[in-house]
């Protein structure tokens, strides 16, 4: 998994996991005191014991290893640590017993049985994610799978793909439930589990943010279609989805589909502006401002939905034109227009966003478009053989003022 598929920042909740040969990415949601952190070096050198059996293919010396690393973390409540201790043994163990999907999920749940209150709900999270891998390696099955009427069983490989989604939204839905405490927990302080990205913390501020993002991304994968109600809520473009900020925020979708993923976006980018509505800083409500923005774009409804969208951007790009953001939201704006084959009128948005902030992701991201609207590019197609009556010859290019080719006879 990753951090942001734009910013490549915190946006999953997510360690690395190194065993043999790849890393192995794990979802987390650690729940604790800013004092019960442990000092990142506390332990180095244990851990560097667990490293360097892992790198040599020695799975059992390095749960061996782990295990005083996780006593230890119990003891002084050093709850980061611990639930990466626990992952990583949980991994290892998955990984002796042949690497499957839902070995891990088994296991985590026998620690979850067992963890103190304080490491739970970080660890559902994980369950949450594990259940994700399951699915993306039994694809196949799940296409095969219908839903029945009768109650699904405990044993979760016998499970429909509604009943698994409705198990992983469970996790996220739980993770979510004490918003206040997780308001009050900076990013910064997760340091120890998380590697900074390429953005500042300021877009993801809280712990609220980080967690409220890796929900909203489960909610938008594609495969989500597959478990869609019959009464399913759909974004109408022409709606408040698409509407200045107030609007949005203003909105109480009405929907007898209360288990629609979109619908559960929706809230949370809701609840996520209302978050940030007043903060000196703007760049969190910005960011889930043009989140939601992309977020009804690529789900709504409707023949209106590309001019709303671009009018929305536009709306935005010049009401922050003080803040880099007004830069990405002009890349996606240019990326419509290059979309409807405005490919002047794109170039003219990217290089406002470039000037504007030249060294923001958004600034970039226009100077990569500029460049490919700039490219030159020809194709020639016409058939292999040529017989009467001569077949035509199609040239297509762009940038392009001339093309030189010759055609050339051969005698089979």
């Amino acid at each position: 998994m990753h951090r942001i598929t734009l910013f490549s920042r915190r946006a999953i909740l997510s360690i690395a996991v190194f065993l043999a040969s790849a890393p192995i990415v794990l979802v987390l949601l650690p729940e604790f005191s800013l004092a019960q952190q442990p000092k990142p070096a506390t332990r180095e050198p244990m851990w560097k014991k667990v490293d360097d059996a892992i790198q040599k293919g020695l799975p059992k010396s390095a749960i061996e290893a782990i295990g005083p690393i996780l006593e230890a973390a119990l003891a002084e409540k050093a709850y980061p640590e611990a639930i990466k201790a626990i992952a990583k043994r949980v991994m290892l163990e998955g990984q002796i017993e042949g690497q499957k999907p839902e070995e891990h999920i088994v296991r985590m749940q026998a620690e979850v049985a067992k963890a103190p209150k304080e490491m739970v709900p970080v660890m559902r999270a994980i369950l949450a994610q594990f259940y994700w891998s399951y699915f993306e390696q039994n694809r196949w099955r799940f296409g095969q799978r219908t839903a029945t009427a009768a109650s699904p069983s405990n044993d979760f490989t016998t499970w429909d793909l509604t009943r698994l989604f409705s198990e992983i939204d469970a996790n996220y839905s739980q993770a979510l439930s004490d918003d206040a405490l997780l308001r009050a927990i900076p990013i910064g302080s997760y340091d120890v589990l998380l590697p900074k990205g390429s953005v500042p913390d300021s877009y993801r501020p809280t712990l609220f943010d980080f967690i409220a993002f890796a929900a909203i991304q489960f909610y938008s994968t594609g495969e989500q279609a597959g478990a869609k109600a019959e009464d399913a809520f759909e974004i109408v473009a022409s709606g408040p989805a698409l509407s200045p900020a107030s609007d949005f925020m203003a909105w109480k979708p009405v929907t007898t589909d209360a288990d629609s993923p979109k619908l559960k976006a929706i809230l949370l980018y809701q609840r996520l502006m209302t978050l940030h509505r007043e903060d000196a800083d703007r760049s969190a409500f910005l960011d889930a401002d043009l989140g939601r923005l992309q977020f009804a774009y690529a789900h709504a409804v409707g023949e209106e939905k590309a001019s709303r969208y671009k009018a929305a951007l536009s709306a935005f790009a010049q009401s922050n034109a003080q803040h880099e953001l007004s830069a990405t939201a002009r890349h996606r704006w240019a990326e419509v227009l290059i979309g409807e084959n405005l490919r002047v009128e794109a170039k003219e948005v990217a290089t406002q966003g470039k000037n504007a902030f030249p060294q923001s992701v958004g600034g970039k991201l226009c100077f990569n478009t500029i460049a490919e609207i700039e490219s030159k590019s020809i194709n020639v197609i016409t058939e292999r053989v040529w017989n009467a009556p001569m077949p035509s010859l199609r040239v297509t290019y762009r940038n392009v003022t001339k093309v030189y080719f010759r055609a050339i006879k051969v005698d089979w």
